[in-house]
């Protein structure tokens, strides 16, 4: 119970982004509306990205751990954040 009470605070930053983004997404100016958008969505891929991490480092996958393990993690979430939301807008405006 304690390591979810101090993953949750180590990521609060992320989590309050998501909700301000979302709540404040009804702008009248679309390019405001956009900018909310992408950061509602950033925000998201970071928490995806902190939980892989999380998942990742708590579990010994490997025997000898590269360095650069968590920065793939970083950048196949983000990715994967950006193939489905690419996904979702071609199936939705086009």
């Amino acid at each position: 119970m304690k390591e979810i009470f101090d993953f949750i605070l180590r990521n609060i930053i992320w989590l309050i982004l998501i909700f301000i983004g979302l709540f404040f997404l009804k702008p009248q100016l679309a390019e405001i509306n956009t900018l909310l958008l992408i950061t509602a969505i950033e925000a998201v891929a970071i928490a995806l990205s902190g939980l892989a991490a999380y998942a990742y480092t708590k579990v010994d996958f490997t025997k000898n751990a590269v360095s650069s393990n968590l920065g793939f993690i970083f950048l196949g979430v983000h990715i994967c954040v950006g193939l489905v939301v690419l996904g979702v807008y071609i199936a939705q405006y086009n």
